[in-house]
């Protein structure tokens, strides 16, 4: 059986990641023929970081490594105000 030339439909689509508190979107996207992953503050979509990706495979495992990041960043915030002591009981 011999395999189509053509790409599958997924290739294509546009892949969009959340943070936990949804104040950040990364998106992954196909833009003159390389892939795009932006960073994206929200409510108002200011761009904060992009970056362009030859393999869809290499954008997609970045746009998780600036989620992880981001939601890492928060988790440090949270700890840093609650103090960190073990002793308030």
């Amino acid at each position: 059986m011999a395999v189509s030339g053509r790409r599958r439909f997924d290739d294509d689509k546009v892949v969009r990641y959340e943070t936990t508190e949804k104040d950040y979107e990364v998106e992954v996207s196909r833009t003159l023929n390389k892939w795009c992953v932006t960073v994206y503050q929200l409510p108002d979509r200011q761009i904060l970081v992009q970056d362009f990706f030859p393999e869809r495979w290499k954008a997609l495992a970045r746009a998780q490594d600036f989620i992880r990041l981001l939601n890492q960043r928060k988790k440090k915030e949270e700890e840093a105000l609650g103090g960190g002591s073990d002793d308030d009981y």
